[in-house]
């Protein structure tokens, strides 16, 4: 009787600690996405040069305005494929003209 009890407690006790090892390793993946992450952006703001002259800031702009919504179009068409779903058409989005030249440092 003595040995059922301390079986059965350390059987609960080895299911904890499982647990405990799950949780902390999924604490710990979601820090390494998250970190992953923000460590590509920082390494894309460095490698574009977004952080130099108002220049190629406004360049980057532009290129990204050119280059997304394209993306996105396809990455719609083709999660439509993969699943079957329907999604409507949307609207074209509107151009967005922001001269960073323009306005850098106005509030001074």
């Amino acid at each position: 009787m003595g040995g059922e009890c301390v079986l059965g407690a350390s059987d609960s006790g080895q299911e904890a600690s499982r647990d405990t090892w799950f949780l902390q390793g999924w604490k710990a993946g979601k820090f390494l996405i998250k970190g992953s992450v923000a460590g590509g952006a920082v390494y894309l703001v460095y490698d574009q040069e977004l952080l130099g002259s108002s220049d190629k800031s406004q360049a980057a702009l532009k290129k990204a305005g050119e280059v997304v919504p394209p993306a996105m179009y396809q990455f719609s068409h083709y999660v439509c494929q993969q699943t079957g779903l329907q999604i409507p058409q949307l609207p074209a989005p509107p151009k967005i003209h922001f001269p960073i030249r323009d306005s850098w440092n106005a509030g001074i």
